[in-house]
């Protein structure tokens, strides 16, 4: 609704009545001037966005309002037939002032449009940052309802997932991200919910590892990989310091397995595979305890001559 300024307060004082419709600012300011020339206090409307849709007016059109108390004069002057002299005279009067509910029409600047779209980024990003702060945790769920699945964010970064694969309640998997890469992971291989396997990675390939394959909780499997493939897998039960068996492999592939070893870190049997797990080649070794030359430890047997 207009201000006070511009209808002199008295729509907002005043019962008022709309006594005409017109289809244009023109028709309805040659109106409005000739109430006012007759002491009339009259108001221009339009549903128009003050004059940013004009195509508004063409359902609505423009109305004229004045007081109540003045409807049945101001419907009379409209009515009565004007002399060529007034109509003349209400035309210039029309044409010289702009109706009396026109705005100009405010034209914003491109700089003010770029300003506010820079200033709806930086609140769009201000948002969404204090929003990821701290620590977050998303659970992913079966059909039935349970729980297989934790995501942990920080800051907005994943940090950890967190598994259980047989849907016991309890976490199977635990792996640990940095930097968008997986670096560590703890598994429960017999779901007796104590870790049983640590992963080391790097760039999420898996570097070495450890296994407790009997569950006491001491590791007694120990491997290692070269770009994610294994190499190498020394057994040591219930943790002694020295290699009893251990697996040689190439490309991934068993060639080599060494038993017999012992605290010195030398063993008395060496069999050699193909890639098919063939057995090619069976080797019985001793150590001459005797020997001063510790790079020659041992003697390589037939084993018909052991």
């Amino acid at each position: 609704m207009p201000s006070e300024s511009a209808n002199g307060g008295f729509l907002e004082t005043e019962k008022t009545l709309t006594i005409r419709i017109f289809g244009s600012y023109d028709e309805a300011g040659l109106a409005a001037a000739n109430l006012q020339a007759h002491g009339i206090k009259c108001l221009v409307t339009a549903d128009d966005c003050g004059g940013w849709y004009s195509n508004l007016t063409a359902a609505t059109g423009i109305r004229l309002q004045v007081r109540a108390a003045d409807a049945e004069e101001a419907v009379a002057l409209l009515d009565a037939a004007a002399t060529p002299s007034e109509a003349d005279q209400l035309e210039v009067l029309a044409l010289a002032s702009p109706p009396p509910n026109a705005a100009p029409i405010k034209k914003i600047a491109l700089g003010q449009i770029f300003i506010a779209f820079l200033a709806g980024i930086f609140f769009c990003l201000l948002f969404r940052g204090n929003s990821e702060l701290g620590y977050k945790t998303k659970y992913a769920y079966t059909a039935d309802g349970k729980c297989y699945e934790g995501l942990v964010y920080r800051d907005g970064q994943l940090t950890e997932v967190l598994k259980d694969d047989r849907l016991g309640g309890k976490w199977d998997a635990r792996i640990y991200y940095e930097h968008g890469h997986v670096f560590r992971a703890v598994y429960d291989e017999n779901y007796d919910g104590k870790p049983d396997e640590w992963v080391i990675y790097s760039n999420s390939s898996p570097v070495s590892s450890e296994r407790d394959t009997d569950f006491n909780g001491i590791p007694d499997v120990f491997c290692s990989y070269s770009n994610g493939i294994i190499q190498q897998v020394d057994y040591r039960p219930n943790g002694i310091k020295h290699t009893t068996t251990r697996e040689i492999y190439k490309n991934g592939v068993l060639t080599e397995v060494w038993r017999g070893g012992d605290s010195h870190g030398f063993f008395n049997e060496v069999e050699k595979y193909d890639p098919f797990f063939n057995e090619v080649e069976k080797k019985y070794l001793y150590f001459d305890p005797a020997s001063t030359n510790e790079t020659i430890p041992f003697q390589l047997l037939s084993p018909t001559s052991k």
